[in-house]
Parts: C-alpha cells; structure tokens; sequence
C-alpha cells in the first residue's frame, strides 16, 4: 500500500503516456547493470509504474492508479495471469485448482481459456469488472524473465498489444536547429556476425545522418550537464542497427524478440565484455531525428542517456515499412 501511495504521487507530478501497439511514435529504454542489479531501471520504474513494468525481470501490470493487479486480466484484448505478489505467470499455469498452459506471450493454448476478472482498454483504464480475484500460481515456475526493462519498457512483444510502460510521445523539439535533410544509407541488410541473419521481409535504408545528429543532441546535453561525452563504439552500432532492422523485420516493438532473445544475449553472443549496459528503442513515422526528443522527453530513456556510467555508445536509426526505428545501446 506505501508502494502505491508514493506511486500516486509521483504519477501525480510527472504526465507519464503510454501507447499501444504501433501507434506513430513509440519510446522504451532498458538497462542492465552487473554490478547494482538494474538500479537506474528500477527509478525509471518507480517513476512510471502505469501498465506493464518489469521489476527484478518479472512482469506486473498496474492500472491508471497506480495499483498493482492480480489474477486474470484482459489488457487490449490479450488476457494475462498475475499470481497473488502481481507477477506474469506463463507456462504451465494453475488457476482456480485448473490446469491451464500458455505460449511464449503469456497466452493461453488451446480452446478453453478461464473466465476474466477485470478488462482493461489500451490506456490501461477499467472497462469492465467482474468484483472477483482468481488464484494463479505455476506448477513449474517457468515465469517470463528478463534483465530488460524500461519499457521499459519494459513490456512484452506489441504485436499482442502490451504496453511499453516507459514511453512518451511528446513530439516536443529541443533543438531548433534539427537536420532538415535525413540523409540515408542503403542497405540490403545489417547482419552481423554471430547473430542470425535477418529475413528481408522490408526494404531499409540506414539513416546515418540521423544517426550522428542524434549523437551530437545526446553529447550535448551531456556536456551540459558536466558529463563526459560519449564515444562511438562500431560494434554497438552494429548491434543497434541490428535491434533496429530485427524489429522492422519481425514487425513489433519491444526489448525482447520474439524469439525470446535480448540486447544483453547479443552482446554476449558477439563477445562483447561490459560491466553495465542499456537499450533504448524508439519509432515514429515522420522524423528520423525526432526520435532523440521522444527519448530525452521520457525520464526513463533520458537517464539512459544521462547515466554517468556510460562511456560509449551505438545507435542505429533504420527507415523500412513505413517508419523509422531508433535504437541506442550504451556501454562502458
């Protein structure tokens, strides 16, 4: 109850706005961080904890009020099942003594699926409630997890309609003096090697241009505030534009594939060493530029940008299927 009293207070001060599934502009940051176990992405939690939040790489969802739920949830029209301590269950699944098994997604396989409790709209709002709390708990513990956050992000995949919950779609301009010409390389693809080669579902062009003026924003603003610049490191903007294209490709927005992989694997996969990391990811489809805004108007991708810790960064910008997809991995 503290919990929810403070979170009412501070979602009192700061207008937190979260977005459906591919809507204009979408915002969602993570961060990783060996040392003090995601101690910037559980501010950025605490900040902004409306919808879906991952705390310690477990999902909750808490509603308009900030309260968190239980039991059996439809959010957007995709249900869910929260345990009594408010976690995502998936798996094999026990509700109300019945045995259930759900996807990848947390939703249900087969045809018969438990009756819900509460329905909640894309805006995280009531649209109906039933006044009853099932019983959800796991007969294998086989919970979704995941060192990612945000958004965020902090959210599941969008193609089933959750909600990245560190997200702003303020299109407000910080700098007046924004690249009027996005120019763009093209590119059949940005593999990289060591990771899975991406299909060609879309044609993309890499927005390098858009990538270094967002650069230039960031730095900026880090000066600004006495931090070091950030150096560019090549093979985090390999991996950006990688993240970038994987999401264009695969078609949703999240720090989690839908395969089930994160930024955190990659860097492993391609040996990459660090002691603490980040990720945002940002979209919108007017402005490849405008995606540094949509991140510095969010706290939580602004403190990813922000985070002292951090000495080097990559960004990828992709334009393809009608978008431009923005990416930033951080290291040190």
């Amino acid at each position: 109850m503290k919990k929810n009293f403070l979170m009412r207070i501070v979602t009192a001060v700061i207008a937190a706005t979260t977005i459906g599934s591919f809507s204009p502009l979408g915002v969602s940051a993570a961060t990783f961080d060996s040392n003090i176990n995601n101690y910037y992405n559980t501010i950025a939690n605490n900040v902004l904890n409306i919808g879906w939040v991952m705390n310690d790489g477990k999902w909750n969802y808490y509603d308009n009020s900030g309260i968190m739920q239980t039991g059996v949830i439809k959010v957007n029209g995709n249900t869910y099942f929260l345990n009594p301590s408010g976690i995502m269950e998936m798996g094999k699944i026990i509700i109300n003594n019945k045995a259930y098994t759900t996807n990848s997604d947390g939703q249900i396989t087969g045809s018969k699926a438990p009756v819900v409790d509460k329905v909640f709209d894309s805006n995280n709002n009531v649209v109906k409630d039933n006044n009853k709390t099932s019983t959800v708990s796991t007969s294998n513990s086989n919970q979704g997890t995941t060192t990612s956050t945000g958004n965020t992000s902090n959210a599941k995949n969008t193609t089933n309609n959750k909600i990245n919950t560190n997200s702003n779609t303020s299109t407000n301009n910080i700098d007046s003096n924004k690249a009027t010409s996005n120019a763009s390389t093209s590119a059949d693809s940005v593999d990289v090697q060591g990771l899975p080669k991406l299909p060609s579902n879309y044609s993309i062009n890499v927005q390098a241009s858009a990538e270094q003026k967002i650069l230039e924003l960031m730095n900026a603003k880090r000066t600004e505030a006495g931090l070091q610049p950030l150096t560019i490191d090549n093979t985090l903007v390999q991996l950006a534009r990688y993240k970038s294209d994987h999401m264009i490709q695969y078609n949703y927005f999240d720090h989690v594939t839908p395969q089930g992989t994160k930024y955190t694997d990659w860097l492993k996969a391609v040996g990459y060493t660090y002691t603490t990391a980040g990720e945002n990811i940002a979209y919108n489809t007017s402005d490849a530029v405008e995606l540094f805004n949509q991140w510095w108007n969010s706290p939580g991708h602004r403190a990813n940008m922000m985070n002292a810790s951090y000495t080097k960064v990559g960004i990828g910008v992709i334009q393809g299927n009608g978008k431009f997809m923005g990416t930033q991995e951080f290291s040190n």
